[in-house]
């Protein structure tokens, strides 16, 4: 399983070119905060998040997407002689539809479906494991290949990253402070690691930091303290 791929196959007419023999590569990046959307050359569209890279791969017989890290949305163009294909760390899926995201962060990836329907796989011949996505549902697979359970997916947070937002719904403090430093330069860090436990709601725009550390200074009374231009550290109040 650890030499397998995560595969996304999406079986779907289209008016763009057909390549003849040699396939047409393409490569695309983000970097630290930027949001980036592409058009692909047989319509598909493509959303990168911060800190993402993608490598193309179209050919007459399949379009080839890897994604190396990051996440990516993609709204797949209709062709029924060529499949969509997303390559992302370990496991098979195949996706038979219109919207879907996969990420590919600290060896994890994920796999959202929006719209249409997703067959997700791990391993192959007799060792494969199978599990279909309804719209709304989202499934992990870690580094080893090992595929969970059919989870809901936030539609609301789903909806929101590809718009530059980033919705928090009960999340602890740390695990929000890593996703939203993803998106800057400037990096908030927390003073004591017991304050990583609080629990955090709230819609914040991608990478402003600014943002974030009033809303914690008002609705968690939070200490922020400046160490250089690109580190904030946050703390409990002095007493």
């Amino acid at each position: 399983a650890a030499a397998a791929v995560l595969v996304i196959a999406v079986a779907t007419a289209t008016l763009w070119p057909r390549a003849e023999e040699k396939a047409v590569v393409q490569q695309f990046a983000t970097a630290q905060g930027e949001q980036r959307q592409i058009t692909l050359f047989d319509g598909t569209v493509l959303r990168l998040d911060t800190g993402s890279e993608i490598t193309t791969r179209f050919d007459g017989r399949q379009r080839l997407v890897e994604l190396e890290r990051g996440r990516a949305q993609f709204v797949v163009a209709a062709d029924p002689d060529r499949p969509f294909l997303v390559k992302a760390g370990p496991g098979t899926v195949r996706d038979i539809g219109t919207t879907f995201q996969v990420s590919r962060i600290d060896g994890q990836v994920n796999v959202g479906l929006l719209e249409g329907r997703v067959d997700v796989s791990v391993g192959s011949g007799a060792d494969v494991r199978r599990s279909e996505l309804a719209p709304g549902e989202q499934i992990n697979i870690d580094g080893n290949g090992a595929i969970g359970s059919r989870q809901p997916l936030d539609l609301a947070a789903a909806h929101a990253w590809p718009q530059g937002d980033l919705v928090f719904r009960q999340r602890r403090l740390d695990e929000l402070l890593v996703e939203m430093n993803r998106y800057s330069q400037v990096q908030l860090r927390l003073g004591d690691p017991a304050l990583g436990s609080l629990q955090v709601s709230g819609v914040f725009h991608a990478g402003d930091q600014e943002a974030l550390v009033a809303a914690l200074e008002r609705g968690w009374s939070l200490r922020a303290q400046r160490q250089g231009a690109e580190e904030i550290v946050l703390s409990r109040p002095a007493q």
